[in-house]
């Protein structure tokens, strides 16, 4: 049986995306959990103390941030209020505190404060339970939104990171070396015989076997890793590949995650063609997750057989590789999953919206 060679692992620098996500990811972090700390103090502020009441009338409401209607369709505003307490008498005072609905002028409401301090009035909804509940959940929700836009900066980062393919790796040197197996491996049992989900080392024996004689390279790696891409090192398919246009191909590594179900992470390379065999060279750019790329040729000429049209029409696409792997294993039990660090992202993400959706259904409720 033939076997790649392992295939080097490219060494990952952050690039210009990188870099930028990860200070958008970290901008956002630290604006959002401003956001959430000042909505979680407010929701353990404790005001046991506020029993004073007076009835206050809105006598100014003021749109703070300006916008048109079809730009800005939640516009914020801001509330002043007159009343009197204690013998006190407050004229276009800043409501504070939980304001449900939106009150107009000529509005009364209720302010409380502790007794004698009127200064401190804030509106009666403010020391309602639920609406502290609300103020936490936001602001729990605000939280998971920074941890996961951080998390998920990093991921996306990490998954853009970018690598050079040494040359010893590729060309007729890395040609000759494909035929040593580095990494031991067992030989392909007949599948009908094999229990479902298949063993892992029957997944890399059975696609190498497949390899043999399609246009693929399996690599198994240590720790019991492999990696699947076009055979571009193989003179065998060099007018397959070379003539149809083939200048890019997926490295997909794949690595067992629990039984019957693989990650997948992909890196994109360049190919380069010369002397009837091609080569990865350049920079990777390594996804975490699935690329997607679709490429066609048409060529248009007399063909050997002296017909005159179209001579080539093959389409190329990042799929077609994990497209061959799912058809080795079809019927193996073994699935392709997101890998962890996308999983992450995606659980914070959801998480974080699921709980400040909760909250604003909540708000709702409460205002009306």
């Amino acid at each position: 049986m033939t076997l790649a060679t392992p295939a080097t692992v490219p060494v990952r620098r952050y690039g210009k995306q990188s870099r930028t996500a990860l200070a958008a990811g970290a901008v956002l972090f630290l604006v959002t959990g401003i956001f959430s700390a000042v909505m979680i103090g407010a929701s353990q502020q404790d005001y046991t103390a506020y029993t004073a009441r007076a009835t206050a009338t809105v006598t100014d409401v003021v749109r703070s941030h300006a916008g048109s209607s079809s730009s800005d369709a939640s516009p914020t505003y801001d509330y002043y209020v007159d009343f009197e307490a204690d013998g006190q008498t407050f004229t276009h005072r800043s409501l504070s505190g939980v304001i449900t609905g939106r009150p107009r002028v000529g509005d009364t409401l209720t302010v409380i404060f502790p007794p004698g301090e009127p200064g401190r009035a804030v509106t009666e909804q403010t020391a309602s339970p639920t609406a502290q509940r609300v103020e936490l959940w936001i602001g729990l929700g605000l939280a998971l939104v920074a941890v996961g836009a951080l998390a998920g900066a990093i991921a996306f980062a990490r998954a853009h990171r970018t690598g050079t393919q040494p040359d010893d790796a590729s060309g007729p040197e890395g040609a000759r070396a494909r035929d040593v197996a580095a990494v031991p491996t067992v030989a392909p049992a007949d599948p009908a015989t094999l229990p479902v989900p298949w063993p892992w080392e029957q997944v890399v024996a059975q696609l190498a076997e497949a390899a043999q004689d399609a246009p693929f390279a399996v690599t198994p790696l240590a720790g019991g890793a492999v990696d699947v891409t076009y055979d571009v090192a193989d003179a065998r398919w060099f007018t397959l590949l070379q003539a149809h246009g083939l200048t890019s191909t997926l490295v997909c590594r794949l690595s067992e995650r629990k039984p019957g179900r693989y990650a997948r992470r992909d890196t994109l390379f360049d190919v380069e063609w010369s002397a009837g065999a091609g080569s990865l060279r350049g920079q990777g750019a390594v996804r975490s997750g699935w690329v997607r790329q679709r490429r066609r040729r048409i060529d248009y000429g007399i063909g050997t057989d002296g017909s005159v049209g179209r001579q080539v029409d093959v389409t190329f696409r990042s799929s077609d590789v994990p497209q061959w792997i799912g058809s080795v294993l079809d019927g193996s039990g073994w699935k392709a999953a997101l890998d962890t660090e996308a999983r992450i992202a995606l659980g914070f993400a959801a998480f974080g919206g699921v709980v400040a959706l909760g909250a604003g259904v909540v708000a709702l409720i409460e205002a009306f």
